[in-house]
């Protein structure tokens, strides 16, 4: 169908406008709001863009070239902005919320960490489909994202809130800045992995890692630190196993209040931190790290919000919202978009938690100055 409106150009200063564009809504270029929407969903789906037109012109009439479905998707990803909670919140028996990180070769010519967050509710023992985001920047930066991300999920009324992540510092001061009272486990796998880097240099590894692992899993740390601060205790242990020893216990160390798996394993929760992993691979990596691919982070952000609201389901939303912006007057470009909110909002939780178990800090059998000498002498070599 085609419609005939006027045009008008101002020979002053050369501004061009169509009035009738606005009255009838209509999105700028020659492609319906439908085309695009179906572009944009293509483009966040696929591996590449030439590939998602080339399936777009394959299923449908629409032939999009590759240059133009990305810019459609990237306007999808830059207007989506997660959506505020419902009206009657959903109350979960518990919350559990995932971060980590995944890397991606930026232009010119070098890797950078694409932060992912993963939130969902288990309600009457039945896990809920997860929520996805994708953020760029230092974990501090990205608070009210956390937290717009977990509040439809029911922050705030959960009966119980799970934080489950890898050893790194920064997300876990994200975390408890946010969920103070949330039960904090460490990645079962990632620990075990420590384990395994002392095991494979000691003649016994196999039964030390085993007997270690099954102390770490039914009974907490204390018996691992003091099994690692006896090994450090050896004048004569080689150089190599005294930076793995000293490694793992600094590791464990620093984490000693969130391996407290049997405690977990009561509760139900899960000890892995596998649903974020496989996030940051099917989010990110599936769409962002394909052959040759170089990418700017603006662009890139916005590509991952497209996806992130195809996943969440949140498709309809971002396309309203698009159609929105591009309705609206001109705004100044800025830099990397963002799924925050355009106001923080306090999603604090107000439910009741049991509180963090939390290892003693010093093995017993250990003499206060012991422990210190040691505790001092890994963390000054580490």
């Amino acid at each position: 169908m085609q419609l005939t409106r006027s045009y008008w150009r101002c020979p002053a200063c050369g501004q061009t406008c169509a009035p009738a564009d606005t009255a009838w809504e209509l999105p700028p270029g020659n492609a319906s709001w439908g085309v695009r929407a179906a572009a944009a969903l293509v483009g966040a789906l696929v591996p590449s863009f030439a590939q998602a037109a080339d399936l777009l012109a394959t299923l449908t009439p629409i032939q999009v070239s590759a240059r133009a479905l990305e810019t459609f998707t990237e306007a999808v990803g830059d207007a989506y902005i997660l959506p505020d909670p419902p009206a009657t919140p959903p109350t979960p028996d518990l919350l559990v919320i995932q971060c980590d990180g995944g890397m991606v070769h930026m232009r010119p010519a070098h890797w950078q960490e694409v932060k992912g967050m993963l939130v969902y509710r288990r309600e009457d023992g039945v896990d809920q489909p997860p929520r996805h985001a994708v953020v760029q920047g230092p974990w501090a930066d990205h608070d009210d994202v956390l937290l717009a991300l977990a509040a439809p999920e029911g922050l705030g009324r959960a009966r119980e809130i799970l934080c489950l992540a890898d050893g790194a510092r920064p997300i876990w001061n994200l975390l408890d800045r946010l969920f103070p009272d949330a039960f904090q486990l460490l990645d079962w796998y990632h620990l075990l992995q420590h384990l395994d880097a002392v095991a494979a240099r000691l003649p016994d590894g196999a039964t030390w890692r085993d007997a270690q692992a099954t102390a770490l899993w039914e009974r907490g740390p204390q018996e691992t630190l003091r099994a690692l601060i006896g090994l450090l205790r050896q004048s004569d242990l080689p150089a190599d196993i005294r930076d793995a020893v000293r490694s793992c216990f600094i590791y464990l160390w620093h984490n000693r209040a969130r391996v407290d798996y049997a405690e977990a394993r009561q509760r139900g929760y899960p000890c892995g931190s596998g649903r974020i992993e496989s996030a940051i691979k099917t989010v990110v990596q599936a769409r962002a790290k394909g052959p040759g691919m170089r990418w700017n982070p603006p662009h890139l952000q916005r590509v991952l919000n497209a996806r992130c609201a195809v996943l969440n389901g949140d498709f309809a939303l971002a396309c309203a919202q698009a159609k929105t912006a591009a309705l609206a007057p001109p705004r100044p470009p800025s830099g990397v978009p963002s799924l925050r909110p355009q106001v923080a909002r306090p999603y604090l939780n107000t439910a009741p938690h049991a509180p963090r178990r939390v290892a003693t800090a010093r093995p017993a059998g250990v003499s206060q100055q012991e422990a210190a000498r040691i505790i001092r002498g890994a963390f000054a070599l580490g």
